[in-house]
């Protein structure tokens, strides 16, 4: 079996979006579940709305970053 790869790390700013015709929200990464009896990969807190969620990797994805 191989392991997982996490693509982001704890205090990583992330955009989570739980479903395609869901808004996209600001979030920062919290914890990540790095054992293999959990079913959630991180744990977010979601910027404006001050809710934490445990999420998996697929609703993540990384915040653009400006080229100016």
């Amino acid at each position: 079996m191989t392991e997982k790869k996490y693509l982001y790390k704890m205090d990583d700013w992330v955009i989570y979006q739980p479903s395609k015709h869901s808004s996209k929200k600001r979030s920062v990464i919290l914890w990540v579940y790095d054992d293999k009896r959990n079913m959630y990969d991180y744990e977010i807190f979601i910027d404006g709305e001050g809710k934490i969620r445990k999420v998996m990797q697929s609703s993540l994805f990384p915040i653009d970053t400006p080229t100016y």
